[in-house]
């Protein structure tokens, strides 16, 4: 298989780029945009990484108990486990789009990077990362206090 050509992966880069600013980019597609902005600043050094402005990641879930099983009570305030092939380095933030398909309903926070794979009650047999809320208030925070059972 021949290397894809530069322009190529410049049209690549500058579809997912747009996606992550608007309706957001799966867990893959993140890994890929990831990859990219590597390539790019190797390619290009001296220029602003293209990593710069808002980075919304969507996440989905079939049903309401499936998210309850990926809460991370363990985490102040309470996170989420996501499911990944790959994980972002602790401290990483990115502005999370949850999607329950069963209901339609969609909650969105802005999320830091807290541990990787490690999930609820420090599970260590998934892949993945876990993220805190880091905002005092988030549609995605209050649905999962509100899941979990506390505040």
């Amino acid at each position: 298989m021949a290397n894809p050509s530069p322009q190529t992966l410049l049209r690549e880069f500058a579809r997912l780029n747009r996606q992550r600013k608007s309706e957001g980019l799966t867990t893959l597609e993140l890994q890929r945009w990831l990859d990219l902005c590597a390539k790019l600043e190797k390619a290009f050094p001296g220029r602003p990484p293209p990593t710069a402005g808002r980075l919304w990641v969507r996440v989905e879930f079939e049903t309401p108990a499936a998210l309850r099983r990926a809460i991370m009570a363990e985490l102040r305030p309470i996170g989420l486990f996501l499911p990944t092939a790959f994980t972002c380095e602790p401290g990483t933030r990115f502005d999370l789009r949850v999607r329950v398909e069963q209901t339609g309903e969609v909650y969105e926070s802005p999320v830091v990077v807290a541990s990787n794979n490690v999930g609820p009650g420090f599970s260590t047999d998934a892949l993945g990362m876990g993220v805190r809320f880091d905002a005092p208030e988030s549609s995605l925070r209050t649905a999962l206090e509100e899941l979990f059972g506390s505040t």
